[in-house]
């Protein structure tokens, strides 16, 4: 072997090394009998999860192919986001399969065109068998499945039904407003039809449960001018300029008491001046000044109401309710109307910061894959079930493939049946045992077949309601060859000049 081929394969062998080292560190958590990971820094800072896109968002990493890896479980996270787990496994069994195919005498470009192939073919096998329907049961299921191993798990009922409910009176997970109040247990969170604002009023205020309430996108303050302009005033001529400004802001306060009717509340997207806060509290209106864009868009959507630029130019509803709550030394504000709206907020509740931080992140996961299903309405049996039936199918068709190349794609099958293979030894199980028993009932037409976590051996997924969408086991086969492949085509490595 010469010294370029040496180079080479020390590139491949460093990069594939690195990133099984990645693999090692999430693999543990795969499952519903996953362990979790607890994560320190310099600082004492403690994170405790067993959520994959959390463990490797937070690892300090600095080989280039282990960030490969990082990067195939963002684009999980973002897409479908959850299966980052299962995405990173799936491409760690790849990368230690294609060794033995290097072993064999297979060219890396073999390789790669092999994995692809064989992923096209069991994507289109994976999409030839799927359930279509986003009933409410079935989303019920897709819930329970994506917490079942997380720190909500034991109030599994009660979070998938808020989850479902969100997702439904939302339409969208991007809709759904979540707000974490340390204080209580999970089985205190809840569903709240409206929008929940983290600001109190500027000055104190009792909020009836019906009031006005009226929202001005700028501010109200004296406006400062850009201009840079020299004036000499007598004193009498300075008092009345200073006068002037005071003058229009308590002008367009009186505008808000009028429209009001002398009850409410204002909130406002910029600062408001002391003064007006003081003159609006005396006529009986309470200001919340700076509130983030996002909450005056929500509070417009909630309460059917336009955001003005101007008091002038502003709406009032006179049939919100607005409560002002504390908790943890924090106030808040539950707005509410009587319109039909979309907006919701999943209120989450949990004893300490740390654990609603896991709460928080399990119900993340199962308000996205409530929402996969519900906007495509395609499903399919979880468990891995659908990996080893993949593999199953890719080994039936290998031959027809013909060449080295059917060598790759026998090697893609095997690395597929890593996943219900994890899953069953993080149960305890006999992985080699489980696969080969799915692959049985596979074989005889029970395509729907995965581990039983419980008891051992294997049981119908769609009978244990465990559900999973398509897209994401669609995304984790495609994300996890394609970042295979780009190690596999790396022959060497070169430092490069820094950035300027």
């Amino acid at each position: 072997m010469n010294e370029k081929e040496t180079n080479t394969s020390k590139a491949q062998v460093l990069n594939i090394r690195a990133a099984k080292a990645i693999v090692e560190t999430v693999r543990s958590t795969l499952g519903p009998m996953g362990m979790d990971k607890m994560m320190v820094d310099g600082a004492g800072n403690v994170i405790v999860t067993n959520d994959g896109a959390t463990i490797l968002r937070e690892l300090d990493v600095a080989h280039p192919g282990a960030r490969m890896m990082v990067e195939i479980s963002k684009t999980q996270e973002t897409l479908c986001y959850d299966g980052t787990t299962t995405t990173v496994v799936l491409a760690g069994q790849l990368l230690s399969n294609s060794e033995t195919l290097f072993e064999k005498g297979l060219h890396p470009n073999v390789i790669c065109r092999g994995y692809h192939e064989a992923s096209q073919m069991a994507l289109d096998y994976l999409l030839s068998d799927i359930n279509n329907s986003d009933s409410e049961s079935l989303l019920h299921e897709v819930a329970k499945t994506a917490i079942t191993g997380k720190a909500v798990e034991t109030s599994t009922d009660m979070v998938s039904a808020l989850c479902v409910d969100a997702v439904m009176a939302a339409g969208d997970v991007d809709k759904v407003r979540v707000i974490s109040l340390p204080g209580g247990s999970i089985e205190e969170s809840y569903l709240f039809n409206g929008v929940i604002v983290g600001k109190d009023f500027v000055l104190d205020y009792d909020s009836d449960e019906e009031t006005n309430v009226m929202l001005i996108n700028t501010g109200l303050e004296e406006e400062k001018s850009d201009e840079n302009v020299q004036v000499q005033l007598d004193a009498d001529s300075y008092t009345q300029f200073k006068q002037a400004g005071k003058k229009n802001l308590l002008e367009q306060a009186q505008q808000i008491v009028m429209k009001m009717n002398g009850k409410g509340i204002v909130f406002v997207r910029d600062s408001v001046h002391d003064h007006v806060c003081a003159f609006l509290r005396k006529n009986g209106i309470g200001v919340v000044r700076r509130v983030p864009e996002s909450t005056m868009r929500a509070l417009k959507s909630a309460l059917g109401l336009s955001v003005a630029q101007t008091p002038e130019e502003a709406e009032t509803s006179a049939t919100c309710k607005v409560s002002r709550q504390k908790h943890n030394d924090v106030y808040y504000l539950f707005v509410s109307g009587d319109v039909d709206s979309d907006q919701s907020t999943l209120v989450l509740r949990g004893a300490t910061q740390s654990t609603l931080d896991e709460v928080e992140r399990g119900f993340d996961d199962a308000l996205g894959v409530v929402s996969l299903v519900k906007g495509s309405g395609q499903s399919v049996a979880g468990g891995g079930s659908s990996f080893v039936a993949m593999a199953v199918h890719l080994r039936a068709h290998a031959a027809s493939i013909g060449g080295r190349a059917q060598m790759a794609i026998e090697a893609f099958a095997d690395a597929l049946e890593i996943v219900p293979a994890t899953i069953a030894e993080n149960a305890g199980y006999d992985s080699l045992d489980t696969v080969l028993a799915i692959r049985n009932k596979i074989q005889n037409g029970d395509l729907s077949y995965g581990p039983d976590v419980t008891n051992g051996g294997v049981k119908d997924m769609w009978e244990a309601g465990v559900v999973e969408p398509t897209a994401l086991i669609k995304q984790a086969v495609l994300s996890a060859t394609e970042v295979t492949t780009s190690i596999l085509r790396i022959d060497d490595i070169v430092s490069r000049r820094p950035v300027e």
